[in-house]
């Protein structure tokens, strides 16, 4: 059996000067790795930021755990004008599908370019919406904006005119079309069905020829000439606006109202020059107006 020998330990007075110098070098060490890791656990400020850099942040929302608390807001995107629905330059009313009297909403982008319109005021629904708004001053091509039409029944005759950069053209019968709610409308349409406007090159041969039916025009103020034949009867083809300062009715300056009365047509047509127009001869032709 072995026998057991109690150790009495060392005092600690009595540690080697080498682990000492050991211990000491530990502490050392442990307070330089402390020192380099909460330096290294810091991130860069502008680490990943997305300002200034150049760079896309592949995800805009923030978290609890991944927030730029402080950073600025980013503005807000400018709103719509309107809840139109959106619609390109080129639509028309005979897409929408509606019946008369439905109204409608419609966003026009900005940038726009110029499609067909026939009508004035009172449009035929095969027009382009956004380019009659222009017309009608209610948006612009370079901005767009936000217009609200109404169907309506067709018409017999549509007028044209020019406005805010846009040439309408006339046209005949047309079974739909459309108007542009304001608060003005009704007073607008009113004015257009009691005399059509028109420009200084129309003429009669847009009208439903019927004999002895009379239609009241307007003709805008700065007229040009245009083709005229005959005297006091003119034949269907001839400028309304043009035989009307021919008949003395009005001025190429001012324009203004002119009533014409379907006439059967003649066997030929004399041109006389009055009042600073000078119309021209023709032979047989089967309609002619005159001048009321």
């Amino acid at each position: 059996m072995t026998p057991s020998y109690k150790l009495t330990p060392a005092p600690q007075c009595h540690i080697s000067l080498f682990a000492l110098e050991r211990r000491i070098f530990g502490v050392l060490l442990l307070l330089a790795a402390i020192v380099l890791g909460s330096a290294g656990c810091s991130k860069p400020k502008n680490e990943n930021s997305g300002t200034g850099g150049g760079g896309t942040l592949a995800n805009t929302s923030t978290s609890a755990n991944n927030s730029n608390t402080g950073a600025p807001s980013p503005p807000a995107p400018p709103s719509t004008a309107g809840n139109g629905k959106p619609t390109t330059w080129e639509a028309n009313a005979t897409t929408l599908n509606g019946k008369d009297g439905e109204t409608f909403t419609l966003a026009c982008s900005p940038g726009g370019n110029v499609h067909s319109v026939w009508g004035s005021d009172i449009y035929t629904a095969d027009s382009s919406i956004c380019t009659a708004g222009v017309h009608s001053g209610l948006i612009t091509y370079q901005q767009g904006g936000t217009v609200t039409i109404e169907l309506r029944p067709g018409r017999t005759i549509y007028g044209s005119s020019e406005r805010n950069g846009v040439t309408t053209s006339y046209y005949g019968s047309y079974p739909h079309s459309f108007v542009f709610k304001t608060p003005n409308t009704e007073a607008v349409v009113r004015e257009v069905e009691e005399q059509i406007p028109v420009l200084w090159n129309t003429s009669g041969s847009m009208i439903s020829f019927a004999v002895g039916k009379t239609y009241k025009f307007k003709c805008p103020s700065g007229g040009k000439e245009s083709n005229v034949w005959g005297t006091d009867t003119y034949t269907l083809d001839s400028s309304i606006c043009n035989a009307a300062v021919h008949a003395g009715k009005l001025t190429m300056e001012s324009g203004g109202s002119v009533t014409i009365e379907l006439r059967p047509g003649e066997s030929s047509y004399k041109g006389t020059t009055r009042n600073g127009i000078r119309t021209n001869d023709y032979g047989k032709y089967g309609q002619s107006f005159v001048v009321k």
